[in-house]
């Protein structure tokens, strides 16, 4: 057995709740359905993607359950728990993933859009952990999703998206500090550009790809498993918590 096949092996039985899994959330789903571990897809209005999910681990011999949850609600969240928990009494990885991107003019902006930003990014990865965390052992782990923002470039016309994913990444260091007690690591990982979002014109989104520092030709299937390989890594980690790990191809340079 070689080491990365040892490492990965320790994942098999092990049971992942994954929110918002429409689109990226797919390809993390597999990638460690591939490896032996049950999923839970939460989905808040994308019930069709999150039945592929199940459609896709199924397919690959193992267990999966869709739910119902508006992350952004600790009562929706809690109700779908108690339902997931009778199936799976225990929950071993966390990926918050629940997601909302708009751009907004800075003079627009209004309660609406702050409201979404950090119920979506802020309460929709709190919520989660603090209901979750109760029934995960000790060497579980929690993976928030902030932005590459966080240490890299800030672009107009986001700034509610913006400010609540660097919430996330401070979010990230204090959960870690409140569960290291429990023997649970909490880390983050932020994006750059993986994926266009819909309706996203190709040509704006080619010229985002080639404005990163790094001249490389890095397409956005392989973005995407790059961002599953790294959930794959922070699903095992035993040495890092609190951090925020960068996907930005350079960014922060």
């Amino acid at each position: 057995m070689t080491l990365a096949e040892s490492q990965l092996a320790r994942l098999r039985g092990q049971v992942a709740w994954i929110t918002g899994g429409k689109r990226i959330g797919r390809v993390v789903a597999r990638a460690l359905a591939e490896q032996g571990v049950s999923i839970v897809a939460s989905y808040r209005r994308s019930a069709d993607e999150a039945v592929a999910i199940v459609r896709d681990c199924e397919a690959l011999g193992g267990s999966a359950l869709a739910v119902q949850a508006d992350v952004a609600s600790r009562a929706s969240f809690e109700r779908a728990a108690a339902q997931v928990l009778k199936r799976f009494p225990e929950i071993h990885i966390l990926v918050n993933m629940a997601s909302v991107y708009r751009l907004v003019a800075v003079d627009e902006v209004r309660e609406p859009d702050w409201e979404e930003n950090l119920g979506a990014h802020v309460l929709g990865s709190f919520w989660p952990a603090q209901i979750l965390v109760p029934c995960m052992p000790a060497g579980s782990h929690v993976i928030n999703v902030a932005d590459a923002c966080v240490s890299g470039r800030v672009r107009k016309r986001a700034l509610p998206y913006q400010v609540s994913k660097a919430a996330v990444a401070a979010l990230t260091r204090a959960m870690a500090v409140e569960y290291a007690g429990r023997g649970i690591f909490v880390n983050a990982i932020a994006p750059g550009p993986i994926l266009p979002p819909e309706d996203f014109p190709a040509e704006t989104w080619q010229k985002i790809r080639a404005s990163a520092p790094v001249a490389y030709p890095l397409s956005d299937e392989e973005a995407v498993a790059q961002f599953a390989f790294l959930v794959l890594y922070l699903s095992i980690t035993t040495t890092a918590t609190g951090h925020t790990f960068p996907l930005d191809v350079g960014e922060n340079l």
